[in-house]
């Protein structure tokens, strides 16, 4: 989808170039990451794909079709960006902020509203609540939804986004990454997203580009990445923490117990707790009668209010949704202090568990499939 033949980008008075002799071949479909430290590069990359930057030299080529022979502000209308301080107009509604490509298209305003609602509610942002809003009345993750709404306005096959979550705080940024990776299962653009931070580039990529003063240092899988550095920059920038790094890799719904036992809140104690009592385990999950995760009782708790309404004394257990990595289940449980976490799905659905035992089999199997040292965690 997108492929770049040696280029270069040279600035006057600087003592390299920024960018120098750059070949990539990015795959339709696939998330590429562009990481490096401060100045490598990545950035005047990303902005020459759609020629906001021209190269010095070299070929850009976007679906098989050479790119420096085509209007510049067309190439763009058909290329997504987003950027870290997603720019939206401030003077501007969501809706005309989202509004704004089409309308350059000429676009009748039917389309444009049908467009702006079905993306507004791809982002998971209620249209009828957020449509004539302006930025100004949106937290930093709900504009950062409509920059990614905005982007997407005519359905581009191609996305590019510049530390597109950096500006939002840790919590909200793990969000925003598993829901647009979630996003990213339906739309399946092909996508250049640059950030600084390897941990976001191995969760998020398929493939990753570390650059370093201009040059590309090594194209490759994340797994690859980590086990295989291609030198001792590659190495040293991903750091000696590989061991929790590998846990990014793979997302839960890979290693996760399906079949969980559950019983329903409508249940009898008595039949809870002999469920209980089969299981290896002093606890069980509680579905409501939508199929939706209630909670946990344990038998002790069960058998004090058993004669009771039993399950208005359950326990809420933290929760992770399938997008997320062994990572995030791992900093779930270290947050509540348990050692098993709930996986749902988009419908808040129990589908399976993580457990501490589950991480650490799969961390040290992937050490010792790569011929590396085990890690305990």
């Amino acid at each position: 989808m997108i492929r770049l033949e040696g280029i270069s980008k040279v600035y006057p008075n600087m003592d390299r170039p920024a960018v120098k002799e750059l070949n990539l071949h990015i795959e339709e479909g696939e998330i590429c990451i562009l990481v490096g430290p401060s100045g490598c590069g990545k950035t005047t990359t990303l902005k020459i794909i759609n020629r906001l930057i021209e190269p010095s030299s070299g070929k850009i080529y976007i679906n098989g079709k050479d790119a420096m022979k085509e209007d510049p502000n067309e190439l763009r209308q058909n290329i997504g960006y987003v950027i870290q301080q997603i720019g939206l107009f401030p003077h501007m509604t969501v809706y005309e902020n989202i509004a704004t490509v089409p309308r350059l298209r000429d676009w009748d305003e039917g389309r444009i509203r049908k467009r702006v609602d079905e993306l507004l509610e791809m982002v998971e942002l209620d249209p009828e609540e957020n449509r004539y809003k302006y930025p100004m009345e949106l937290s930093g993750g709900q504009r950062q939804r409509v920059g990614v709404a905005r982007a997407m306005a005519i359905d581009p096959p191609i996305m590019l986004m510049d530390e597109p979550f950096g500006a939002v705080d840790p919590i909200t940024r793990t969000q925003l990454q598993n829901e647009f990776l979630k996003l990213q299962r339906k739309i399946k653009k092909t996508i250049v997203f640059v950030t600084h931070d390897i941990d976001e580039a191995i969760k998020m990529g398929d493939k990753i580009a570390i650059m370093n003063q201009g040059e590309l240092v090594q194209f490759d899988t994340p797994a690859n990445i980590l086990f295989n550095p291609g030198n001792e920059f590659v190495e040293d920038f991903v750091g000696s923490d590989r061991g929790l790094k590998v846990l990014n890799l793979i997302h839960v719904d890979k290693i996760m117990n399906t079949g969980v036992p559950t019983v329903e809140s409508v249940s009898r104690a008595e039949d809870v707790l002999k469920e209980i009592n089969n299981l290896d385990q002093d606890y069980i999950m509680v579905t409501g009668e939508d199929e939706h995760l209630a909670g946990y009782i344990s038998s002790n708790r069960l058998k004090k209010h058993q004669d009771s309404d039993w399950y208005k004394f359950l326990k809420p257990t933290p929760v992770v949704e399938i997008e997320a990595t062994l990572k995030d289940a791992l900093a779930k449980m270290i947050e509540n202090d348990v050692a098993v976490v709930p996986v749902v799905n988009d419908e808040r659905e129990l589908v399976g568990t993580v457990t501490l035992k589950d991480i650490r089999s799969y961390v040290s199997n992937s050490y010792q499939e790569n011929d590396l040292v085990s890690v305990n965690i």
